[in-house]
């Protein structure tokens, strides 16, 4: 072995620009597979961080008719589970909060959590310094207490029994969190973490026991017990539950109690694109191993006689075999250390292009698993490579190989036949990439460039979130809102200002409504509708078109008939040839109902790549909230305007924060981060395999041209020019290309079915993707044969 060793390195040594180019071309297929893994590793394979991992479950609801979409739990059925569980050692439940902290210095929006008192117990992890929460912090009138993050106690320099004013209320830090502690399926870290849950700003009190789902729920199994011991327990417990509680909108036969691991249900969403992804870096692991092992065939007409020789004194096959694949493993372990530096470029631009958009992002990192499995990778490709053409060229025919002047040999056509085979694999699978990534760029364009239903230039949008200790009536947020909005209606480039209650694409409340005409049935079988609230102005501002009706005026006060407005999706589905306006809908658990006075063009409402949904908008004025996104019409950059926007809301309060400060676009782009990401890197992977199939199709025709150059020769003797010989030479190019397209195809409209759940409104079986991916690839063939071809 020692012997091969360095015989295989004198060898790649003497060969500079063949070990150039097949490290070259390993390292971009490994390093693109070490990126992948490292990604699926940390999201799909690595343990979360805390202790005992594997027994930590979530407990979320799950409505029959809203897909494969886990949705919150009610704080009623929060306490059944907590009170009635024998199979979950301890139970926690969890929501997003938003805190204004005021009285040190710039007032800030802080990004919380209401937590149960157990919440870090149940995961494990204890806080780095100070204590968790305790029991009695967790009831009725508890002490006002927090624990906060070591970003926000370095940021503004706290430690346990420091004061926090949070929402203009008194609050004492009882502990600071480690740095590295992330819980995913709480979203962007949380700087706060409070107790009691029912407490919930945007939540009141009746509906806290309502049957409101606004919690979900992180459960330790106990030692003993099973997943699926736990999911009966909890549907007896829900079935319980809505025997007593028939009337609740969570206690529908519809509705269930979904018991999953806490790991696969927090990446759940990204799974399979991420395997998907993780199938198209294998494919390019195949071209480029196909690629390399054209390149050593190649390099057989030149070692014959080398090999010929060794047989010919004695070598077996088997010693000459090991000598082949100890060149090939070399060429590939050096692919692979330039693929683990390239991986990990890799891993920084996948982790800048999809932050927002994967969970666990923090925690994507090289380690010893993704350098095993680079290593191992690195290892199974030069095997893969290097063993065909190590079987080809060690059964040469000797007394052909022998002689010192031959250019040809027995089996010369056999190994013609076989680069060409590899050739035509490599066109084939950079077809099938090329075709997905046609089908997502195609997807992606369409969702950024399809309108989303009003005019998104020039808005800037921002969250602003009242305090329920100052503002806990309905007229204080109005008049603040109101006031707010006529401020900023007088600067100088402002064309419109309104508050609304949800932003495009970002839905927040829901409720059962009962249209006109409809059946009147129980509340808890009534269709679930997205609700918005916003001031008159927002349709202007907005630039949504009005369909039929009015907008809402100030005359729609909290002691006028109580009135609405519905998108077109909601006359189409429910009142179909008919007159919207006049109709009534009972919303909720109202007893009048509401009188439509105005139909609005259909809004993205939900996901970009999702139908919109039913949406119904209600005065301000009639539906107060305290959390609001302020939307700005400007005549400029948006961003230019949101200090003078800024200095408003502080001249109405200086202790009110001001958060999610961006532009209507940059909120549209962020909507399609995920099929952005997906379309971008399926895109690159299948540049990157078109690059190497001209590069293999380039190899072939050029060793082509070498070994019949004799037979190129006698032509032109015969009178053959010099286009006739550029002809044939492209046609063969020609050929192979078109061989690989066709194989491509068939199997692009088999593995593009994969891609259905990430498309919306492309079909799998595009053809103006499929038939210009064809052109693209023959013409790509055309013209790498052509230098070869020139050449001849």
């Amino acid at each position: 072995m020692r012997q091969d060793l360095r015989f295989a390195l004198r060898l790649l040594a003497k060969s500079p620009a063949f070990t150039v180019v097949a490290v070259a071309t390993l390292a971009l297929g490994i390093g693109a597979n070490t990126a992948l893994f490292t990604v699926a590793h940390a999201l799909l394979l690595k343990p979360l961080p805390y202790a005992q991992a594997n027994r930590l479950e979530l407990i979320a609801r799950w409505r029959q008719d809203s897909g494969d979409t886990l949705e919150p739990l009610s704080w009623p059925l929060v306490r059944l589970f907590v009170a009635g569980s024998r199979t979950l050692e301890s139970v926690a439940a969890f929501t997003q909060e938003a805190f204004n902290l005021s009285g040190r210095g710039e007032p800030e929006q802080l990004r919380a959590a209401r937590v149960s008192w157990n919440f870090f117990d149940v995961l494990g992890v204890a806080p780095q310094s100070g204590r968790g929460f305790r029991p009695e912090e967790d009831r009725p009138g508890g002490d006002s207490v927090a624990v906060v993050s070591r970003a926000l106690a370095a940021r503004r320099g706290l430690r346990p029994g420091d004061a926090l004013t949070l929402d203009g209320k008194d609050n004492t830090i009882v502990g600071v969190l480690p740095p590295d502690f992330h819980f995913a399926r709480l979203g962007a870290d949380p700087d706060v973490y409070a107790p009691r849950v029912f407490e919930l700003n945007i939540v009141t009190p009746a509906q806290v026991e309502g049957g409101v789902g606004f919690l979900e729920c992180v459960a330790r199994l106990a030692p003993d017990a099973s997943v699926a011991a736990a999911q009966a327990e909890m549907n007896t417990i829900a079935a319980r539950y809505r025997a007593a509680n028939p009337g609740l909108p969570d206690a529908a036969p519809t509705v269930s109690v979904h018991v999953g691991g806490l790991r696969e249900e927090t990446v759940a969403g990204v799974r399979g694109t991420i395997l998907i992804l993780f199938g198209a870096v294998g494919l390019v692991l195949l071209i480029a191993c196909a690629n390399v092992a054209s390149l050593l065939l190649s390099r057989a007409l030149a070692r014959r006689q080398e090999i010929a020789i060794r047989l010919a004194v004695g070598a077996g096959r088997a010693a000459v075999v090991r000598q082949l694949l100890t060149e090939s493993v070399l060429l590939a372990l050096a692919g692979g250390v330039a693929g683990m530096l390239l991986g990990g470029w890799g891993v920084v631009a996948l982790t800048a292009l999809a932050k927002s958009s994967l969970p666990r992002a923090a925690e994507i990192r090289p380690d010893g698993a993704v350098l095993a499995f680079t290593a191992a990778v690195s290892v199974f490709a030069g095997i893969l490579f290097g063993l065909v053409p190590a079987l080809e060229i060690s059964r040469p025919d000797l007394a052909e190989a022998l002689r010192a002047e031959g250019r040809t040999f027995a089996g010369g056509r056999h190994r013609n036949r076989l680069r060409n085979l590899l050739v035509v694999a490599q066109v084939a699978l950079s077809m099938m990439l090329t075709v997905a990534a046609g089908l997502l760029l195609r997807n992606f364009v369409q969702l950024r460039t399809a309108s989303p239903g009003f005019d998104a230039r020039g808005l800037l949008t921002m969250n602003i979130a009242l305090p329920p200790a100052r503002y806990s009536k309905g007229p204080q947020m109005i008049a603040f809102f109101d006031a707010l909005t006529a401020s900023v209606r007088t600067l100088p480039g402002v064309r419109g200002a309104a508050v609304s209650s949800a932003l495009p694409v970002n839905p927040v409340r829901f409720s059962p409504a009962l249209p006109e005409g409809q059946p009147p049935v129980p509340l808890m079988q009534r269709p679930f509708f997205n609700i918005q609230t916003f001031t008159p102005g927002y349709v202007e501002a907005m630039r949504i078109p009005l369909v039929r009706g009015r907008e809402f005026s100030a005359h729609d006060v909290a002691t006028a008939p109580p009135v609405a407005m519905v998108n077109e999706t909601v006359t189409r589905r429910f009142w179909p040839g008919q007159d919207a306006v006049g109709k009534h809908i009972l919303l909720g658990r109202m007893t009048k109902p509401v009188e439509v006075v105005g139909v609005l063009g259909d809004v993205r409402n939900g996901q970009l790549a999702a139908d919109v949904q039913p949406e119904i908008y209600l005065p301000f004025a009639q539906l107060p909230w305290a959390a609001m996104n302020l939307v700005v019409r400007t005549t400029g950059d948006p961003h230019g305007y949101a200090a003078a926007v800024r200095s408003r809301v502080l001249a109405l309060d200086r202790d009110q924060p001001v958060t999610g400060v961006q532009s209507m676009e940059e909120l549209l782009a962020a909507a399609a981060a995920q099929e952005r990401f997906s379309a971008t890197l399926l895109a690159a992977l299948a540049g990157l395999a078109l690059v190497l199939a001209v590069v293999g199709i380039y190899g072939a025709i050029a060793h082509s041209v070498a070994e019949r150059a004799g037979e190129i020769a006698i032509r032109v003797a015969l009178g053959a020019s010099p286009g006739d010989i550029v002809g044939m030479v492209v046609r063969q190019g020609v050929a192979l290309g078109s061989a690989g397209v066709a194989i491509g195809l068939a199997g692009a409209v088999t593995s593009t079915r994969l891609l259905a759940g990430m498309l919306y409104r492309v079909s799998t079986t595009d053809p103006a993707i499929f038939a210009g991916t064809a052109v693209l690839f023959v013409a790509v063939a055309a013209a790498a044969s052509y230098v070869p071809a020139r050449r001849a």
